[in-house]
């Protein structure tokens, strides 16, 4: 069978469910606050952007890059003499034995 909450202890969970009331309608009030100086934040911070962008097409227009020609290299085509791939060959092993020596 269900108790029966008395007159003094209905007002007293009133009172107390009206404060927690209170608290957090003050709560939301302090998160609108905040949420109203964050948008006002990221508004500037997007002008600022769109004006930064708008100077870098303007300055894009004027500058040109300079590209370099070919990608470097032995040009296609070209004919290394066995002498040539010999000493290449021999500087390679010398260069591996010392990285293999160093990291030893």
């Amino acid at each position: 069978m269900a108790k029966r909450i008395s007159a003094s202890s209905a007002s007293t969970i009133a009172e107390g469910i009206g404060s927690a009331l209170g608290h957090m309608a003050a709560r939301v009030d302090a998160w609108n606050s905040q949420r109203t100086v964050i948008s006002r934040d990221l508004e500037k911070l997007i002008a600022h952007a769109q004006g930064l962008l708008s100077e870098v097409r303007q300055q894009g227009a004027s500058v040109r890059l300079v590209r370099a020609k070919g990608k470097g290299g032995r040009p296609k085509g070209y004919k290394m003499s066995a002498a040539t791939k010999a000493k290449l060959r021999a500087a390679w092993k010398r260069r591996k034995a010392a990285a293999k020596a160093s990291n030893a």
